[in-house]
Formats: C-alpha cells, sequence, structure tokens
C-alpha cells in the first residue's frame, strides 16, 4: 500500500512533540511514558500516547486542554504543575513502523477516518477497540465531543455524526501508540516550558526517579 509523499516525510522525521503539563512531565520522567495513560477519555485513536510532528501544534494542544479547565472553574482545584504547560521533544522515526506494516494511515477527513474517530470515541468506557500498534493523520479537532454527547443523548444517529465529522478541515496532526513495548524505547531529547520557552534539564528530573 502506497502513501502520499507528504505523509511519508512526515512519518520519517526523527523528532516528535508531546504537550503535557508540568506534573505530566515529571509523571513521564519518573514512571516513564504509559500507552493507556488516557484509558477511558475520548479520543481520536483510542487510548494511547500521543505526539505531534511539530512543536506548535503540542503547545496548542496543551494550552487549549489547560485553558478549557480553567474556564470550567476547576483551576482553583488544581496545582500550579497541573497548570503550567510543558513540551517534552522525544526522538522516534514512526516510518519505520509503517514498513513493518504496523502503522494505520487515517491522512484524509474521509469516511474511513470519520468512522474510525466515531467508533474510538463512542466507545472509550471499552479502551482500545482496534488492534493497531500506532496510528497517523489528521486530527478531528474538538468538535466530536459534542458530537458524541449528542448521539449518547439520542439527538444524532451514528451515521450523522460519521457525516459531519468528515466536514473537519484543519492541518493539524497526530501519531498514537497503542503499544506499551513502543512506548518503552521512546527518547526524552528535550523539554520546554511554553511559558517563556526555558529548557528545563531532563537530566535534573531523571534523577529524581
Amino acid at each position: 500500500m502506497e502513501i502520499r509523499e507528504k505523509t511519508k516525510k512526515i512519518l520519517q522525521r526523527t523528532q516528535w512533540y508531546h504537550g503535557t503539563t508540568k506534573d505530566g512531565f515529571k509523571k513521564i520522567m519518573s514512571q516513564g511514558v504509559k500507552f493507556d495513560v488516557g484509558l477511558g477519555s475520548e479520543l481520536d485513536f483510542g487510548p494511547g500516547f500521543y505526539l505531534a510532528p511539530e512543536y506548535q501544534m503540542a503547545e496548542n494542544f496543551i494550552t487549549n486542554q489547560i485553558n478549557v479547565l480553567k474556564k470550567e472553574g476547576t483551576e482553583e482545584f488544581l496545582s500550579s504543575d497541573q497548570l503550567e504547560p510543558v513540551i517534552i521533544e522525544f526522538g522516534f522515526t514512526p516510518y519505520h513502523y509503517w514498513e513493518n506494516g504496523e502503522l494505520k494511515v487515517l491522512d484524509k477527513f474521509d469516511r474511513e477516518f470519520a468512522s474510525f474517530v466515531t467508533e474510538n470515541r463512542i466507545r472509550a468506557l471499552e479502551g482500545l477497540v482496534h488492534d493497531y500498534p500506532l496510528v497517523y493523520g489528521v486530527m478531528s479537532d474538538t468538535i466530536p465531543t459534542l458530537l458524541v454527547s449528542q448521539f449518547r443523548d439520542g439527538e444524532l444517529s451514528k451515521e450523522e455524526v460519521i457525516t459531519e465529522i468528515q466536514k473537519t478541515r484543519n492541518s493539524k496532526r497526530q501519531v498514537s501508540i497503542h503499544k506499551q513495548e513502543i512506548c518503552d524505547i521512546l527518547t526524552i531529547t528535550n523539554a520546554y516550558e511554553v511559558d517563556g520557552g526555558k529548557e528545563l534539564d531532563i537530566n535534573d528530573y531523571r534523577n529524581d526517579k
């Protein structure tokens, strides 16, 4: 199976980024990367460890997540570390997994992508509902959260949810890892505080293990 040249070049990148909080960063440094950290959450490709091919994509994701928490009024119940955005840079090359048939590509806003996202989101409480070690594709953004809610309330059919997700249009991309053995070989190369861009000394946090 062939993939688009643009997709191939992205998958061949050797540096990928993960947006998290200072608290999440400390947990990764002390406990390692866990693929099932988002178990039970409604995510495009199911519970997994998600990476972005560009720093800015990871930054936009985590800052948006923190802004949602603040709007929901939960800020007062969280520590400063839980509200401080951090970007972790990983050494990783997904293309090798595509060559070995272990990576699913969903790089178009087509029916296959929309059906896959719908299935993962509406069945989130079941855990991982597919058997792909890795998935690479476009991002549905935030619209599925509302659509899934409407589906569960009986306001939309599954087919209507799929149709609406296909209307999504953005340039964001992501790769998700759904196998712990792959998470275990990820190499952390750098980490940065979003506010101010300060580089964190990852060796200092490794010493906290």
